[in-house]
Order: structure tokens, then sequence, then C-alpha cells
């Protein structure tokens, strides 16, 4: 009953065609549940946020993003997260024999699928961050939580500048964990945060991306605000970074092989894949 299930998954997503060779996902399956509902407890409260698209298309048309992603700044925290996930209804139907068939919800490009940055939470207090990792269908039982030093990149400044969102930017660049990374701040706003979990430039970043185009961030709009800073209150187990990428990086290379060790060993899926 499950491989069957599972084939008739594998059948929508040949139509719905393969992804970009530009994102790490691979044909991983988002989990059909949403975060709608989820109780929620107030962390802090929110002076001001920034919404970004990842990995846009084009930064006029939402549908052509992976993500919209929020970053709120309060007075001594701040939290990043998806917002198309917060808006997402996920469902499922029934076909004529009776099994499931995923439907999906959420907007944005590849929008049937899994993508580890877009099913993260991040909430940034003092000098550290707590990462809170959702995985995909089927792995929900290794949703995955750590707190970690979250230091800021080593920057090198430029005088290049661009202007977004009616700001004036300058641009910095890096190079952290692999990757060589440009990124334009804006000085006129004196927050030393950006997308994801960059930070430490004397200004907001706006606008960042590696040089291989491999994840971009762009700022689509900013507002100050006076609202409470909420936080799901998941009930993950406590990880580290490593065990958690390194199961992130099994289910984006063979998401398909990986569930079907998993299904054979429920009790111990990680431990099983750990050994891949």
């Amino acid at each position: 009953m499950k491989k069957r299930i599972f084939t008739i998954i594998l059948a929508l997503v040949a139509i719905c065609g393969g992804t970009s060779a530009q994102q790490n996902q691979g044909e991983v399956i988002p989990s059909t549940k949403t975060r709608r509902g989820l109780k929620e407890k107030q962390v802090g409260t929110t002076i001001m946020y920034v919404d970004y698209a990842m990995n846009a298309d084009s930064i006029g048309q939402e549908r052509t993003y992976i993500d919209k992603q929020r970053l709120e700044i309060g007075q001594d925290c701040a939290k990043y997260s998806s917002l198309f996930l917060k808006h997402f209804v996920g469902s499922t139907r029934r076909s004529k024999d009776g099994q499931a068939i995923i439907r999906g919800g959420k907007p944005g490009k590849q929008n049937a699928y899994w993508n580890d940055i877009q099913f993260t939470d991040l909430f940034f207090k003092d000098g550290q961050v707590t990462e809170y990792a959702d995985m995909p269908m089927r792995h929900e039982g290794n949703n995955s939580q750590f707190t970690e030093p979250c230091p800021p990149q080593q920057w090198t400044l430029h005088n290049e500048t661009k202007t977004i969102l009616e700001h004036r930017c300058q641009k910095a660049t890096c190079h952290w964990r692999g990757r060589d990374y440009v990124a334009w701040f804006a000085p006129d706003i004196p927050i030393k945060r950006g997308p994801w979990r960059f930070n430490g430039l004397p200004g907001l970043i706006l606008k960042l991306y590696d040089t291989g185009r491999f994840y971009t961030f762009e700022a689509v709009s900013l507002k100050n605000t006076n609202e409470p800073m909420m936080l799901y209150e998941f009930n993950y187990a406590k990880s580290t970074r490593q065990r958690v990428r390194k199961l992130q990086r099994v289910l984006q290379v063979n998401f398909w092989k990986a569930t079907a060790q998993s299904n054979e060993l429920p009790d111990k899926p990680f431990e099983q894949l750990e050994k891949e």
C-alpha cells in the first residue's frame, strides 16, 4: 500500500516537471502539514520587518520566487521565517481507488518541493541562533532544533554603490562556508542584520547572493512597526547543526532511497540514514 502511494506521488512529480539545477532540493516532497493552527508564543516586539524574495526570476512577480521570507527585527532579538509557509494551506485528496495524492497550495515556483532554507525558522538572541528545521514528507519524525553561536561573517567593504528600495547601498563581500558572497547594505538603516544568517555589516543588508547565484535574496519591502514577535511552539528534538545538515543532505541527494530505508526501519530512520 505504501509503495503504491509513493508511486502515485512520484508520477505527480514527473507531471510537475524537474527541479532547477540552481536549487539544492532535488525531488524532495514537502509535508502536507501546514503551520496554520500551531500554537505561538511571544518572544519579543518587532520594530521593523524586511521581506526578501529568495531566488526570484522576477522581483515584481511572487510566483517566480522560491520563497518570500521575512526578517523581523526587535530591540534585542530577531526572527527569520517563510511567509509562503505561513500562509500555506496544504491538503490531500483521494483518487478513485482511495489512494492519497498530494495537492499543493503554497505560492511560488517549484511549490511542490521541499527546500531546507524555506522549511527552517531562525530565532536570534544574545549572539546565538536557534534553528527549527522541518523535514519533508515521511521524515517529520526527524524535525529538529539546535542552538549555536551566530558570529558575523568576515566582511570586506567596497566603494561601489547602488540604490535598492530608495536606499543607497554599499557593496561588501565575504567568504562563508565554502561560497563567496556579495552583499549590498544600507548605511542609513543602522541594523546589523540581513537575510538568513548574515549579519555584522554597518547597515541592513537589502541584497545578498553568492557568486554562483545558487542563493539570492533581495528585499522587496520594509516597514517600521510595533507588533508582537511570535514564534511557533515547536516541539522538536534537540540536535546539532552537523547532524541536521547531514540528514538534510541525505534527503536532498536521494529522497526516494532514504524514504524507502526509513520505511524499513521506522523506529530508527535517522540512524539508518546516517550510514549512507
